[in-house]
């Protein structure tokens, strides 16, 4: 059974190491978001292993109106995981954290191999692809907190 939950930032160190920076350093895994006041971290639990976090933060999109946005960073599932609802049990969570919070909108930058997973988790593209060096295409996507675009 798939149990989705706030932890402390380092709990997400391991799987964004594994899966975001293969082969990178424990330094490479720490956002300048993550220490943002309000922010939070969701990992999802099979048992006592944590098989998926994502990282979330008050922040601004400039092209993207809300009150009290905020962006979804650091996202992974263990590879061993991917495809068993996991990811979806974490953003579900998100949501509702989100919501409680206040936050009227989530965005963030995909992969563009994610791009189908926040498809269909509610989350819609907002302007053209992009590239981060090292990392591969992006899309910016987005979903509203209060029913507007």
């Amino acid at each position: 059974m798939l149990i989705a939950r706030l932890i402390p930032l380092e709990a997400t160190y391991p799987l964004r190491l594994l899966v975001l920076r293969p082969g990178g350093a424990l330094a490479d895994c720490h956002f300048e978001s993550d220490l943002v006041d309000g922010g939070f971290h969701v990992g999802t639990f099979t048992g006592d292993a944590c098989i998926a976090v994502g990282s979330f933060s008050p922040e601004a999109h400039p092209e993207l109106p809300a009150e009290r946005p905020y962006r979804l960073r650091g996202m992974a599932t263990h590879p061993d995981h991917q495809g068993t609802g996991a990811g979806k049990s974490l953003m579900r969570t998100a949501f509702a954290e989100i919501e409680e919070r206040g936050g009227d909108r989530l965005w963030c930058n995909a992969r563009a191999i994610a791009v189908p997973f926040y498809l269909r988790m509610g989350l819609r593209i907002h302007g053209a692809p992009f590239e981060i060096p090292g990392i591969g295409t992006h899309h910016v996507m987005h979903r509203s907190f209060t029913g507007e675009g």
